[in-house]
């Protein structure tokens, strides 16, 4: 199935399932189904404790900073990725944030890693300017994780 009609697929889903109506709101939902929804404080522990933590922003947003040691899955070009076997441990806790609570990234992203079997799915909504103001851990030089780094030297060129 190619990534267009991938997408096409996921829009009837979340229609037929009712997660339609946050798509278009102002606000990204408080909680998703099978996400834990965290605060920056809890967002903190996981990080000491070795979660990976998945950025949904765009490429450039990436490159302004991250949460230090973040990997870099945009949620329209790269996220899919996660939907394969062997990126990371569906069993292994899973930390995704984008801005903060005025933007759906976060929330959508949430949601289908729970629906493709993520066990461990933290749904960070207060994002990455919560964790910038609280003066945590980010790297802000233009980088690539060595996990994308690595995607984007095996993807076929177009």
């Amino acid at each position: 199935m190619s990534y267009r009609n991938t997408w096409m697929v996921f829009g009837v889903l979340v229609s037929w399932f009712g997660f339609a109506n946050i798509v278009n709101a102002k606000e990204a939902p408080e909680s998703i189904n099978g996400a834990d929804t965290i605060t920056t404080t809890q967002a903190q522990e996981l990080f000491r404790s070795g979660a990976t933590f998945i950025d949904v922003r765009t490429r450039q947003k990436w490159q302004w900073g991250h949460i230090q040691g973040a990997h870099h899955f945009d949620l329209r070009s790269t996220f899919g990725l996660l939907r394969h076997p062997g990126f990371i441990k569906k069993d292994h806790p899973v930390v995704i944030y984008s801005n903060g609570p005025h933007t759906m990234r976060g929330a959508l992203a949430s949601y289908m890693a729970t629906s493709w079997g993520y066990e461990n799915v933290y749904f960070y909504r207060d994002g990455y300017f919560s964790w910038l103001a609280t003066d945590l851990p980010i790297n802000i030089a233009p980088q690539s994780s060595a996990l994308e780094a690595a995607i984007m030297q095996s993807a076929p060129r177009r």
